[in-house]
């Protein structure tokens, strides 16, 4: 076994991994994208069948600027709206009793595969099966299996910098993209 790390993870942490997917990591900036177009293309196909069918006059060119105006505050405001979505979700899940996570888990990394142990749960993955690994501003490490679904590896799992910086270098030489952010 080259590293083992005790993890526990909270709600805190599940919100800063979906916030980290969704406006910062190449999977969530591409979704992130389309959906913007897409608003884009709706505000834009309202605003000129308004002028359309309003024959292009004063009261028409009034709409057309409230469309623009509320587009532009949708647009503004779309990264918080995310963000108040997920909070709502986890509560949802919460409620539930039906997380997205396992608070507790211990990761073992090995030279060919890692393996994930929760109390409900023991998943062995290959690194040819991570996409990506992100590193996010010394604070968190998430292996991603998936465009949804990554592994969350919180620097508090680390015993010290110098197993921090050894388990990055052995991570590089395992998965072909570790992006840093």
């Amino acid at each position: 076994m080259k590293f083992r790390f005790d993890i526990n993870i909270n709600d805190e942490d599940y919100l800063e991994f979906h916030g980290f997917w969704m406006i910062r990591s190449p999977y969530g900036k591409k979704q992130t994208k389309k959906v913007r177009i897409i608003l884009s293309v709706m505000f834009a196909v309202g605003i000129a069948i308004t002028m359309v069918r309003g024959g292009f006059n004063t009261d028409t060119y009034i709409s057309a600027a409230l469309m623009i105006v509320v587009y532009l505050i949708i647009q503004a405001l779309f990264t918080r709206f995310l963000l108040r979505s997920l909070k709502s979700q986890l509560k949802m899940l919460k409620k539930s009793g039906k997380m997205g996570y396992s608070p507790n888990a211990v990761m073992e990394f090995y030279d060919e595969i890692f393996v994930e142990t929760t109390p409900e749960n023991r998943t062995e993955q290959s690194y040819s099966a991570v996409e990506r690994v992100s590193v996010v501003e010394d604070r968190t490490i998430y292996i991603h299996i998936n465009n949804v679904m990554a592994y969350i590896l919180p620097v508090t799992a680390f015993e010290s910098k110098e197993q921090y910086d050894s388990f990055l270098s052995f991570i590089r030489t395992k998965c072909a993209i570790v992006d840093v952010y």
